[in-house]
């Protein structure tokens, strides 16, 4: 069948460009494979055994009898009863309202991620964004446009992709699809939507972006994200480690970084650079349409986990510590009368 462009595109030297870079870019699904594998050899010969030796609990969780079918259908209508709705529980199934409260703990923690799970995930991604951030810091204090945000758009359309530049690309690529790879065994917090927007939307970033050579840009937008998850995550590990002091420090140096680079950085001189100055050089198109609107969500889903940031500040400062990031599920405590119940109970 005849394709249905003309000869004068089919041949041209962009069109041979684009396709060459498309190319380029099939690596992406075999470097992501090879990042979970390495993901996982992480995971068992390195955090796990870390883990064990700080005696983190590994989850395995007695699984909640099944005490009455009247008491499972009411837990998968409401996960938390009011005193009122325990106490006629306790009248027609014949338990305590303590068995009823104990059992429904139990029930709530029974799915939770593990405290070793958590730390797992959140090492892997510290040690990849500090990677990542190094890498790419690197690679633009050697160049022209992190200096002077002009030259992103010198030469546009015809500008050389050099080897430091398609390794970073390929790198951030890759990590985000192999984050998709693993979105359904990942801990599901909150914002799980939130983060899966994000990690389709930066995905599509990188690879629309390298195939319409916004990529100047794209290594500025993919450098002010990951500096601010450095701090977050090696938080979240210090946290698990039991080093609280540490951990609310790291966290006040992650709202300060996250609020600078994503509220005031990237808006204020990625985004000023791709909508505005790059007007110089070429029309408002549908690609630059799309790579904008694009850089707009980020932006917007920056200020939802904002709001976050600066609601866990404002608790912070008000009971002087930080006492669980408000997307998280935290495993509930049982007393001991609680434990006796629940033994009672199975």
């Amino acid at each position: 069948m005849a394709s249905s462009w003309p000869e004068s595109v089919l041949y041209s030297p962009e069109y041979a460009a684009f396709r060459e870079r498309v190319r380029e870019l099939s690596y992406v699904p075999v470097i992501s494979i090879a990042i979970t594998v390495l993901r996982i050899f992480y995971t068992r010969y390195v955090a796990i055994p870390f883990c064990r030796r700080m005696n983190f609990p590994d989850g395995k969780r007695r699984k909640p009898p099944p005490v009455n079918p009247k008491l499972e259908e009411m837990f998968r209508r409401k996960k938390r009863l009011s005193e009122d709705e325990a106490i006629k529980l306790s009248k027609q199934l014949d338990l305590s309202v303590a068995e009823i409260y104990s059992w429904y703990r139990r029930k709530r923690n029974w799915n939770k991620p593990s405290l070793q799970k958590k730390f797992c995930e959140a090492s892997w991604r510290f040690l990849f964004y500090v990677v990542a951030f190094s890498y790419g810091m690197g690679m633009l204090w050697q160049s022209t446009w992190l200096w002077d945000m002009q030259l992103c758009w010198e030469n546009f359309g015809h500008q050389e992709i050099r080897w430091p530049e398609y390794i970073y690309y390929m790198l951030e690529c890759s990590f985000y699809v192999s984050l998709l790879f693993s979105v359904m065994t990942d801990i599901k917090r909150k914002d799980f939507t939130e983060q899966l927007i994000h990690h389709v939307a930066t995905l599509l970033l990188i690879t629309c972006s390298y195939l319409v050579t916004f990529v100047r840009v794209g290594t500025l937008v993919m450098a002010v994200h990951d500096i601010s998850d450095v701090f977050l995550e090696l938080a979240k590990c210090l946290n698990y480690m039991k080093k609280k002091a540490l951990s609310d420090n790291l966290f006040v140096v992650f709202a300060v970084v996250f609020i600078i680079s994503r509220l005031v950085i990237y808006p204020f001189w990625v985004i000023h650079t791709s909508a505005i100055k790059s007007l110089a050089v070429t029309a408002p198109d549908l690609k630059w349409q799309f790579f904008n609107g694009l850089l707009v969500v980020l932006l917007c889903l920056h200020i939802f986990w904002s709001s976050i940031i600066l609601k866990m500040a404002r608790e912070m400062m008000n009971n002087g510590t930080v006492n669980k990031d408000d997307r998280s599920d935290t495993e509930e405590e049982m007393s001991d009368d609680d434990v006796k119940n629940s033994d009672r109970s199975g």
